[in-house]
């Protein structure tokens, strides 16, 4: 099981800030990205490869596919701007 925190917009977005997955088999950010995405329009919307957004692991900013251990946090970041 995993534990996915949505923050910003995008929880608004998707209608939820916190979750918990099952995520026995484990799998990349990019299985995680996917297996959201599937869920319906939007969430694939929400999610699509065209928006950028950035997966933290285990309080760690993923600039590449990583894996995902079970039993970890995952967040996912809307872009930010700021001074």
């Amino acid at each position: 099981m995993i534990y996915i925190q949505y923050f910003g917009p995008l929880a608004s977005e998707l209608g939820t800030r916190v979750e918990t997955l099952p995520w026995e088999n484990g799998g990349t950010t990019e299985t995680l990205i996917q297996l959201l995405r599937a869920r319906n329009k939007r969430w694939y919307d929400a999610l699509a490869a065209d928006k950028i957004f950035k997966l933290v692991v285990d309080k760690k900013i993923c600039h590449q596919a990583t894996m995902i251990p079970d039993g970890v946090e995952v967040g996912i970041l809307p872009p930010v701007t700021g001074g």
